[in-house]
């Protein structure tokens, strides 16, 4: 916030005092240099209007929000003109902010990212200086996307492992399972084994039982 109130403070300042070649541009063209002020001004004006709008919504709760956004929304289908577009995309763009699921407020980031797309490269019907305001968004919504897709990335990767490891658990269980039911196996055989072993064992050579 910081830099942009340093933007909209420094931006003109050249073209309303003096050129490259020290002559004023009062002196050279006036009626030029009286529109560039009077856009210079809207300009401010337009960004001071952006920049309280971005306090209420940095200072509202979720529901607030919403209902700003709700608001907005239908402005801006109602009369699409370049402020409400800004306006719809600055506040999707605090969409993480007030939302906590994260799809939708992948997808608004998404959404505002475009808007403000659309506003930097209006130059028809937007001043400069909030075009470079627009474009600072933009960045810095690219950024937050970034860290979503990667996020995004990271949960999918941990999925795939607590599968992998849920997997890994069922076969494990299964294998003892298989275990068990071998031992058992192998002991039944064994006191078979034994017992006829014990049986052999008091059976004398003629095959008659032998006592003692």
């Amino acid at each position: 916030m910081s830099l942009l109130l340093v933007l909209l403070a420094a931006t003109g300042c050249d073209t309303l005092f003096k050129r490259s070649d020290g002559v004023s541009a009062t002196s050279e063209n006036p009626g030029a240099n009286v529109n560039g002020i009077a856009g210079s001004d809207e300009g401010r004006r337009e960004m001071a209007a952006y920049l309280n709008f971005m306090n209420v919504l940095d200072s509202t709760d979720e529901q607030g929000w919403h209902t700003i956004f709700e608001h907005t929304l239908n402005a801006y289908q109602e009369d699409p003109t370049p402020e409400r577009r800004l306006r719809v995309a600055l506040v999707m763009s605090r969409a993480d902010r007030k939302s906590a699921e994260a799809s939708i407020t992948r997808n608004m980031l998404a959404d505002s990212r475009e808007l403000l797309d659309e506003t930097v490269h209006d130059s028809a019907s937007t001043p400069p200086l909030v075009r470079k305001f627009a474009q600072l968004q933009l960045t810095e919504i690219d950024a937050r996307l970034a860290l979503y897709d990667e996020l995004q990335s990271l949960r999918s990767q941990l999925a795939k492992a607590h599968q992998s490891s849920q997997t890994a658990q069922r076969d494990r269980t299964e294998v003892q399972t298989r275990m068990r039911r071998i031992d058992a196996a192998l002991a039944e055989a064994n006191a078979k084994l034994e017992a006829v072993m014990n049986i052999e064992q008091n059976i004398g050579p003629t095959g008659k039982e032998t006592f003692p």
